[in-house]
């Protein structure tokens, strides 16, 4: 949060970076001509179909049409926002980015920032540093304990708390931090004395970091292999509402989980620190937990940033069924805000386990198979409740099916509140469907509203002229003339700067005529083509046209395929390409020439009739000329 950072650093960024080097991180690439290729990192495939070219440092999925340059890329895989991904190419290339010039208030807002995040970070540094001395064996033997070894601790930059009363606070001050940040950020408070206390003793620690990877807050457990004396803490503590934990907007394991939580398109939130520990071990890097509240609206809007699919690891009890519709509530009101429709789905699991539990009892696949299996909220709701009425009474029955309609009268898709009264309601209860859509009815709710189907008279219907869109072959011709252009300009003969926009049919190689010629014509650079395009959807047209193999053309420098002369094959079949496009526009002139002449009077539009005449000729002259090229 260093303010805005300088356009000139994230264009000269975008260019130095080594696009091929970022990707292979993710996944592996192997040369292909001039561009590279590997399994999409993106959507599970088994052929490649992921290409990322270094010339204009972008790539271009044929699978699931993903694209972009190397911002987008980083965006797209971690789960950044633009200003992110900048700052993490610039850390990973050790590029140093300037920022503009901030207001005094700005300055200070940061410089706040700056201190206190220094001070959790000198207190993470110091509680990994007792974990491992002699003092934190009893930490370390009980994440042995629970199957967790160096490699979990060291990856969730886990800590210890000495049981003492003030050796952080000490520690930290004698390094030159100072007391109010300790304060500030809740390791320390004042003692009776004005002095220091630690607020962590003699404590597992866990950091929670926020999705830029700074240290916001600490939970810690107590061990019961320590003594505490006559006092008798909380299980759990965690950090006290600061000007950088709120634990209504902070996850645990969200850097640890973002990149996994991308691939997977879907997240899973549990309720402890080692919930997530055992479920990343087992193969679960997708799971992140809530810091002791209930899961909120800006919990969801963070993960929605990531994945579309929540699972939730919640008991099957009533606590279980009530945090799981106050998620829902808060995915419908984060739904109203224009945030996104959210698939809320529940885990359940028994009552007397939590997900360490489960994956220690039936192993990773047997949990994956459990979370494939993940019941959709709000049946998972409803059967909670019907699972408390009475069906064995009239008034048992009617309570159960005004309760259950109730619950899925509040979401909002038409077609699963239909769906849902009939099998989640309906079915489960023993009443008829209509029953059941009359009751709803009666209560209010809309579940299932019969439309007629308006009849268009012949007048308003469309023509097949008007239905069918631009003709598909000569779309087909354009691409082909537009990805030379893209990819191999040297080959385009003198006639392509004949062409003209009103020369392609399809809107969208209209738009990519226009870019590519505002851009300054074929052989500028990529990346001000893309500047040119006008929204992301053609940006992604180019991108593909400019990595897709051509079949039609040999290729230079190889074989061609058995062609004697590639190179030489290749430009007259570009020429030809070219040709035949303006051989068309002229055709379509001469077409409307003709049937003007058709309309004209020999005598009283004679001077007319000879000019047209004139222009025809020399049309029919430039088309056969344009064929014998060809």
């Amino acid at each position: 949060m260093a303010g805005r950072i300088l356009k000139d650093d994230i264009e000269t960024l975008r260019r130095q970076a080594d696009i091929v080097a970022v990707v292979g991180d993710y996944t592996t690439l192997k040369r292909a001509g001039r561009s590279f290729k590997g399994l999409c990192p993106f959507h599970t495939e088994k052929t490649p179909s992921f290409t990322v070219t270094p010339d204009g440092n972008f790539f271009h999925c044929f699978g699931c049409d993903a694209s972009g340059d190397l911002y987008d890329f980083l965006m797209r895989i971690e789960g950044l926002e633009f200003p992110e991904a900048v700052e993490a190419l610039a850390r990973r290339t050790g590029f140093t980015l300037r920022y503009e010039e901030l207001s005094a208030r700005e300055r200070r807002a940061i410089g706040e920032r700056s201190r206190l995040v220094d001070a959790t970070r000198a207190a993470n540094d110091f509680f990994q540093t007792q974990l491992y001395s002699d003092a934190g064996k009893v930490a370390r033997d009980y994440l042995k304990a629970r199957g967790f070894g160096a490699e979990d601790a060291k990856r969730f930059e886990l800590g210890f708390a000495p049981n003492e009363w003030d050796a952080l606070s000490l520690a930290l001050t004698r390094e030159g931090l100072k007391a109010e940040d300790l304060i500030a950020v809740g390791v320390a408070m004042r003692n009776d004395r004005g002095g220091l206390r630690d607020r962590f003793r003699g404590r597992l620690i866990f950091p929670v970091h926020d999705p830029g990877g700074d240290v916001v807050g600490f939970g810690g457990r107590v061990l019961d292999a320590l003594d505490y004396g006559d006092f008798d803490p909380p299980k759990y503590l965690n950090s006290p509402e600061t000007p950088l934990y709120k634990k209504t907007r902070v996850l645990y394991g969200v850097p640890q989980a973002r990149a996994d939580i991308v691939r997977a398109e879907q997240v899973l939130i549990c309720e402890g620190y080692t919930d997530v520990m055992a479920l990343h071990q087992a193969g679960f890097s997708n799971a992140v937990a809530t810091c002791g509240t209930a899961v909120g609206t800006e919990h969801l809007r963070m993960v929605s940033r990531y994945a579309n699919q929540v699972v939730f690891a919640f008991d099957g009890d009533a606590a279980g069924v009530k945090a799981a519709e106050r998620a829902w509530d808060a995915a419908r009101e984060l739904t109203s805000a224009g945030g996104g429709n959210l698939d809320l789905r529940v885990l359940v699991l028994p009552s007397d386990q939590d997900p360490a539990d489960l994956v220690r009892e039936v192993g990773a696949e047997g949990l994956r198979s459990a979370v494939d299996d993940a019941t959709p909220v709000v049946p998972f709701v409803v059967g909670h409740r019907i699972e408390e009425a009475d069906l064995t009474t009239e008034a048992g029955r009617t309570a159960a099916l005004r309760a259950a309609l109730e619950i899925v009268g509040r979401e909002p898709d038409p077609d699963l509140r239909r769906e849902w009264v009939r099998t989640e309601v309906a079915d489960r209860i023993g009443v008829p469907y209509d029953f059941a859509v009359r009751t709803a009815q009666r209560m209010g709710i809309e579940v299932d509203r019969h439309e007629g189907v308006a009849v268009r008279s012949r007048q308003d219907r469309p023509t097949a002229s008007s239905a069918s869109g631009p003709d598909r072959a000569a779309a087909r011709r354009e691409r082909d003339v537009l990805r030379v252009a893209l990819q191999r300009p040297e080959l385009l003969p003198e006639e392509w700067y004949e062409l003209t926009e009103e020369d392609l049919t399809h809107p969208v190689a209209r738009s990519l005529f226009t870019a590519l010629q505002a851009a300054g014509g074929p052989g500028v650079d990529l990346s001000a083509v893309l500047e040119q395009a006008s929204d992301d959807d053609l940006r992604g047209v180019i991108r593909r046209l400019a990595l897709e193999d051509d079949p039609g053309l040999p290729s230079v420098g190889h074989d061609g395929g058995g062609v004697a002369d590639p190179e030489g094959m290749a430009a007259r079949v570009a020429a030809e390409r070219v040709r035949r496009l303006l051989a068309e526009r002229i055709q379509a002139q001469e077409h409307t020439l003709r049937a003007r002449l058709g309309e004209l009077h020999h005598v009283s539009d004679a001077d007319e009739l000879r000019a047209l005449q004139r222009q025809l000729i020399v049309l029919q002259q430039r088309r056969r000329e344009l064929r014998d090229l060809v």
